[in-house]
């Protein structure tokens, strides 16, 4: 299954070696044990842990094992039960010795034919419901693991152009004492270019702390202690040229989406409630087995047999039928409200995806055609005219300004885009990026 990056048509990453590959896996996993130097893990790395390890996935996936282990105990037969019986006893119940008889007995009670087949079949339509949910979880974390991942990559890269841009100021700050010592310039276009720099220095601590919250969010995503030492290796991909369009959007999430195959499964589970409920009308039997001994008060020898059939009728008036079917009714008329709302909110949620990213498809290509290159020219037509004493300071800083906000206005646009992507791939219902969410 193609990555994000080909289908956002970004140059390829460098492909590790198998054994780089296991081995930072290998990190990833061991926690403290390998603290000191991490190796660099992938966004695949990542999600490879987080199915293994994350607790919340780990807590559905037994619910299910539990689910399913209901369905051989719903085919298994009743219990037989077998009795010991003394009598007639004379004077007292007590008087075992003085019995003139001596019975055992064995009782086998079985259901109406079909009860118990529809029974497991609930029981089955359960447990896979429980393994919906298990796929819905895994798909909302691996996008939110996705959305975080490529929240951090731009965290970095905005590391780097708030260090660029120090460096622009330190460029002005040099410039502007020179202009200084040549009686050019006031010394409070120094102290001004100084004060800027130190605001952009304080930021980028700011920026540092931020990156570090990131990481400990990956790894408790992960199912790590969120202290663990991590490091990611990956780029922001690029933007593809189309994608789907809404509409086709909407058909992949009713198809894929492993909440509405629970709500479907849900449907079906009370359907079949209904009909069981109604088989509550129908009788259950019992076959009782006796062996009678005229040897008390342990019957070493059987005489004679006896062999019992019961009809186990409703009970009177189907009152308690009655009230188990207008349950099950009720329980069918829930179901499809349910389905019908989580349509509706999976729909939602693919809409609102979509529409995100298709500004922010919109804002990268306004930021990156226009804002940035005129920002680029300005700030570079303000240096050179302010060092040849032909611009004002206050331009200078001011087109300054405005090249690090184009640049990162570019930066944050093209993180808020790849995040609705990871956002509209799970509202879809997809754990990978799939070539079919990709316009072809």
């Amino acid at each position: 299954m193609p990555s994000l990056a080909s289908l956002f048509a970004s140059p390829a990453l460098a492909a590790a070696g198998r054994f780089s590959r296991r081995f930072a896996l290998l990190a990833l996993a061991a926690g403290p044990a390998l603290a000191a130097a991490p190796a660099p893990v992938t966004l695949d790395d990542l999600i490879d842990v987080l199915r293994q390890q994350n607790p919340q996935i780990e807590q559905l996936r037994q619910l299910q094992v539990a689910a399913q282990a209901a369905v051989p105990q719903a085919l298994a037969s009743a219990n037989p039960q077998v009795g010991f019986i003394q009598n007639p006893i004379p004077s007292s119940p007590f008087r075992f010795g003085a019995s003139e008889g001596f019975s055992y007995t064995l009782t086998q009670p079985f259901q109406f034919p079909g009860k118990k087949r529809l029974a497991a079949d609930i029981a089955q339509d359960q447990a896979d419901i429980a393994g919906t949910q298990v796929d819905a979880l895994r798909v909302q974390l691996i996008g939110q693991l996705r959305a975080t991942f490529y929240q951090l990559l731009a965290l970095r890269h905005q590391e780097r152009i708030n260090a660029e841009n120090i460096q622009r100021l330190e460029q002005i700050k040099k410039i502007s004492k020179i202009r200084y010592a040549n009686n050019a310039a006031a010394y409070v276009d120094y102290l001004n270019a100084q004060v800027a720099q130190s605001s952009a220095e304080n930021d980028l601590f700011a920026l540092r702390r931020q990156i570090e919250t990131t990481r400990q969010t990956l790894n408790a995503l992960v199912g790590r202690d969120p202290a663990t030492p991590l490091e990611v290796r990956g780029e922001i991909p690029a933007l593809a040229s189309s994608i789907r369009t809404l509409g086709e959007f909407n058909d992949l999430a009713l198809r894929l989406n492993p909440q509405l195959r629970g709500s479907e499964l849900q449907i079906k589970a009370a359907e079949k409630g209904v009909e069981y409920a109604k088989k509550a009308y129908l009788p259950d039997f019992q076959i009782i087995a006796t062996a009678i001994s005229n040897k008390p008060p342990w019957g070493a020898s059987t005489d004679t047999y006896g062999m019992e059939f019961d009809v186990i009728l409703p009970t009177w008036f189907f009152q308690k039928e009655k009230a188990g079917v207008d349950q099950a009714r009720a329980n069918l008329i829930a179901s499809r409200a349910n389905d019908t709302a989580n349509r509706q909110q999976i729909l939602l949620g693919v809409a609102s995806a979509y529409n995100t990213l298709e500004q922010a498809r919109q804002q990268v290509a306004f930021l990156r055609d226009r804002q940035l290159p005129q920002a680029q020219a300005a700030w570079r037509l303000a240096i050179q005219n302010y060092a040849n004493n032909g611009q004002a300071f206050s331009d200078l800083l001011l087109a300054q300004v405005n090249l690090r906000s184009a640049e990162l206005g570019l930066l944050q646009a093209e993180s808020a885009a790849v995040q609705s992507w990871a956002s509209l791939v799970a509202a879809v219902g997809a754990e990978a990026d799939s070539f079919e969410l990709v316009s072809h």
